[in-house]
């Protein structure tokens, strides 16, 4: 069996919508799902299961793998993906199936989710990305179309195996590092609700006078709860911060 029939075969048990679907165009859907922050370079792709094909592919993957947008293809994925993260790969898209196929359907728009793998470049060297998967569209006849979001990591030296993450949105729960777990166990946040707020702004980078700025708070308050995200998280410093929350799927 090669690769794609591989996933078109788990891509199968996708469940079906029974709900309404949500009617956007590409810019708003860009505008609703994609973060203002990002960690590296990246760029976005258009899937659709069913065909097995890209629908769009944005400019920038020439930056970040050097592909023309119309060579870059679920072949082109395929084959370069590190042989040793192949097998991660179709687990958590596996998983991803499970999971939401155990959701309700008033669900399926509520969650996505992401997992890092090392990609090889055109040119022949590999880059460590983070791929966030959204669902769109479910298609009635079974099968869906996802906006995909390709992160660079390269630069942050991230080692060991993939790891996956189902993150909620619109204030459902998030599922965290869940890559070698056969049920989707919640596990309460390691941040309160302010201390989750504070994070964001800190992995950008943000000084304390500016988070309190833009939270209305003092800056007592704000230096208080980036001393206990730090304890909290086990991190020395901001950078150790920042790539943790990434692998987490704390942000």
């Amino acid at each position: 069996m090669d690769k794609i029939e591989k996933l078109r075969n788990i891509w199968e048990n996708i469940p079906r919508s029974i709900i309404e679907q949500i009617d956007l165009s590409q810019k708003e859907l860009i505008n609703r799902y994609m973060d203002v922050f990002h960690f590296g370079d990246y760029f976005y792709v258009i899937f659709n299961t069913r065909t097995a094909e890209m629908e769009f592919v944005s400019p920038n993957v020439e930056k970040v793998l050097g592909y023309a947008p119309e060579d870059f293809h679920l072949q082109v994925v395929m084959d370069s993906i590190h042989a040793d993260d192949l097998p991660y790969y179709y687990h958590y898209e596996q998983s991803a199936v499970r999971f939401f196929t155990g959701l309700a359907p008033d669900l399926f728009f509520s969650y996505k989710f992401a997992y890092d793998f090392r990609l090889k470049t055109k040119e022949g060297s590999y880059k460590r990305v983070q791929q966030q998967i959204v669902p769109i569209y479910y298609f009635p006849e079974g099968g869906v179309r996802t906006l995909g979001i390709f992160t660079d990591l390269t630069h942050f030296n991230i080692h060991g195996i993939p790891k996956l993450s189902f993150i909620g949105m619109q204030g459902a729960p998030s599922y965290y590092n869940v890559h070698l777990e056969e049920d989707f166990r919640m596990i309460d946040s390691l941040f309160s609700k302010k201390e989750l707020e504070i994070l964001q702004h800190m992995i950008q980078g943000k000084k304390s006078e500016e988070i309190a700025d833009l939270l209305a708070r003092s800056i007592h308050t704000v230096r208080n709860h980036r001393k206990n995200i730090l304890q909290k998280s086990g991190c020395n410093n901001v950078h150790e911060l920042l790539v943790k929350s990434i692998r987490e799927g704390w942000v």
